[in-house]
């Protein structure tokens, strides 16, 4: 409620009709190819997946990894940590312990948030602007990297984190976490298979550039679109809201804005986004899981809101 508050304040603030107007006029020609990369976008998350959950040592085919990837893209639209929905679905098809398969998705989106970051690197140093929104966010994720990897690190946060009421009950699943995330970092194709998650920001800036094309053809580049979706993303990270909806809007309309854009092209640009992150993934992710559920057993789809799998103790 609160990020379609926030989207609707969006739309007020650049003026409804202006955004309609927008909207409007767009080229109806890039909604074919649109959809198609967004769908690659997935393929590309469930293909990088799979070889991940192959090195943790889980039996899943291919096929019913990217189906899996796709069904937990129904609660990771609209809850927060939802992304752990994919890893819960994975455990229970498999039988793998959920925290080693929470490994997996932790290096995933690590790896995708920093190839993220990286492409909008030659629009930020361009431009003079957004270091001081990517540069904390990237020392972030390289300090994450360095408590699951770096042992005498982790051993000075684990006695931190005993110290602290409330989340020295998290101690067995962080040190689980740190035990399997460390162990993938260490592997050498693990690593080498991140290309697979620079492909995938290679297609998302790609359709994300092609929606900007049919709002205001030629107006910014490739590489300033991969600017707006990495701060964009940043934006919607930091608010803690499900999907980052509404200040993920509020935070690309208000880029858009900075590049040139019309007010109205820049908010019709954030909600044709957020139709394909999160209307795209909940029709995809219903679908996908209604194709697999009998037969993988994965259980009711809501009631993994309140009950995780827990993991297993050292």
């Amino acid at each position: 409620m609160v990020g379609l508050a926030g989207i609707a304040a969006v739309i007020l603030f650049l003026n409804p009709a202006k955004v309609g107007s927008a909207l409007e006029h767009f080229q109806l020609a890039l909604i074919a190819p649109i959809i198609l990369l967004s769908l690659l976008v997935y393929l590309l998350q469930g293909i990088r997946w799979h070889y991940l959950l192959t090195d943790v040592g889980t039996k899943l085919r291919l096929r019913d990894t990217i189906l899996i990837n796709l069904a937990g893209q129904t609660i990771t639209a609209i809850v927060p940590l939802g992304d752990l929905t994919r890893a819960a679905f994975a455990s229970t098809a498999d039988g793998t312990d959920f925290g080693t398969v929470a490994a997996t998705v932790t290096v995933q989106e690590l790896s995708y948030m920093l190839w993220l970051i990286l492409s909008a690197l030659p629009a930020i140093l361009a431009l003079g602007y957004g270091l001081a929104a990517v540069i904390p966010v990237a020392a972030g994720i390289a300090l994450i990297i360095i408590v699951l990897t770096v042992s005498p690190v982790f051993c000075r946060f684990h006695d931190l984190v005993a110290h602290i009421p409330f989340l020295n009950k998290l101690l067995p699943a962080l040190d689980e976490l740190q035990q399997e995330t460390s162990s993938l970092l260490h592997r050498r194709d693990a690593l080498a298979l991140s290309v697979l998650d620079a492909a995938r920001v290679v297609v998302a800036v790609t359709t994300f550039w092609l929606v900007l094309q049919g709002l205001e053809p030629g107006r910014i580049g490739w590489w300033q679109a991969a600017f707006v979706l990495a701060l964009g993303s940043i934006g919607g990270a930091v608010s803690l809201i499900p999907g980052g909806v509404g200040a993920n809007e509020a935070s690309v309309a208000a880029l858009l804005i900075f590049l040139g854009f019309d007010a109205g092209s820049a908010g019709g640009a954030a909600i044709i986004q957020r139709g394909l992150m999160t209307g795209l993934s909940l029709i995809l992710g219903f679908a996908a899981y209604l194709a697999i559920n009998k037969r993988l057993h994965l259980g009711g789809i809501f009631q993994l809101l309140s009950h995780r799998p827990a993991p297993a103790q050292a």
